[in-house]
């Protein structure tokens, strides 16, 4: 049970619960309402990163909300932890206890690769995910050959991928010889110029949530999802 909301059915309204709460009620079938989520989760080395905070703390803290939104939702969950392999799978279910151990083994998970293979972790979630669901990927998409997979996944699928970046990554300032270290290789790298401005990764037609390790997490997520509604409603309008 639900308030009315402008663009629901009129018939699915529940004449008796409305009048005695003063407002307009809706029954909610949980077999229509339930969704299936997917978190695609990238804990390579790069996500270690941060000049305020990490990347995997600004990611660890997008999951723990996202888990808290499927259970409001009593939605399924799907976790994938990757790297530069499928480091592990989590299978779908629900409930609060579920999703506590899905945040906890997420806290607590060592990765054995370094790297980012985005596309292996795609190509690995649409062997197993055969049901229509909402998948975040929770990268900062260090990946040039993901977005084609994505986009074929998005076919079938509601893709939505979080990017999640550093400030020091976006707008660098250091000119001269400088020694760099890739976090995802181990390897040092000279470089004699740095572009003042590095462009967050295109994510070509897919929706994207921008998150960034010097900003709250709240507001970019809420407004994508407010926005996503209004369009909801547009159309059904």
């Amino acid at each position: 049970m639900r308030e009315y909301q402008y663009g629901d059915d009129v018939r699915d309204i529940d004449w008796n619960v409305s009048a005695r709460m003063d407002h307009l009620y809706i029954k909610k079938y949980s077999e229509e309402r339930e969704l299936s989520v997917v978190l695609m989760i990238d804990l390579s080395a790069s996500m270690n990163f941060g000049s305020v905070r990490s990347k995997r703390e600004v990611v660890l803290e997008t999951v723990t909300l996202l888990l808290y939104l499927a259970q409001m939702n009593n939605d399924r969950v799907t976790a994938l932890l990757f790297t530069d392999q499928v480091e592990k799978y989590i299978a779908p279910r629900k409930g609060r206890r579920f999703l506590l151990q899905v945040l906890n083994e997420i806290v607590k998970f060592s990765p054995k690769g370094r790297g980012t293979s985005i596309s292996r972790a795609v190509d690995y979630l649409r062997q197993v995910q055969k049901k229509r669901s909402v998948i975040f990927v929770i990268s900062d998409f260090f990946d040039d050959d993901c977005l084609l997979k994505l986009r074929l996944m998005a076919r079938r699928h509601d893709v939505i991928p979080v990017v999640v970046s550093d400030p020091l990554e976006r707008s660098m300032k250091h000119f001269g010889l400088m020694q760099f270290e890739d976090l995802e290789t181990g390897k040092t790298v000279l470089a004699d110029v740095v572009p003042e401005k590095e462009s967050a990764p295109a994510m070509n037609g897919l929706d994207a949530i921008r998150l960034s390790t010097d900003e709250p997490i709240d507001p970019p997520i809420l407004k994508f999802f407010e926005k996503r509604n209004r369009t909801r409603h547009a159309v059904a309008g």
